[in-house]
């Protein structure tokens, strides 16, 4: 049976006991990631298991696994980088 896009979840489970994360993806971006990164650092990544309908489980060692959180860019440096984008544009366009 095929999912809908909504139905393609990434769940990443622990408990505080556990020096493990559980990564359970639809996601082909991070598959390919997790599998990579899996070949290089065998003991501290391994496929889990993966299903017919596209999903695989990771087991990834704490510590090897992080999230990045990033603020919003501000208003000043919006402004500033789309000001360098259209100079390097005119510039480009001047060249050709």
């Amino acid at each position: 049976m095929r999912r809908l896009k909504c139905e393609k979840e990434t769940i990443i489970l622990t408990n505080e006991d556990d020096g493990f994360y559980d990564v359970y993806t639809f996601n082909q971006s991070l598959q390919k990631r997790l599998r990579s990164f899996a070949e290089k650092y065998p003991d501290d990544c391994w496929l889990k298991g993966s299903s017919e309908d596209g999903s695989e489980t990771y087991m990834i060692k704490k510590g090897r696994l992080s999230l990045n959180l990033r603020p919003p860019y501000s208003k000043d440096r919006i402004h500033k980088a789309t000001e360098r984008i259209i100079e390097e544009q005119k510039e480009q366009s001047k060249d050709s």
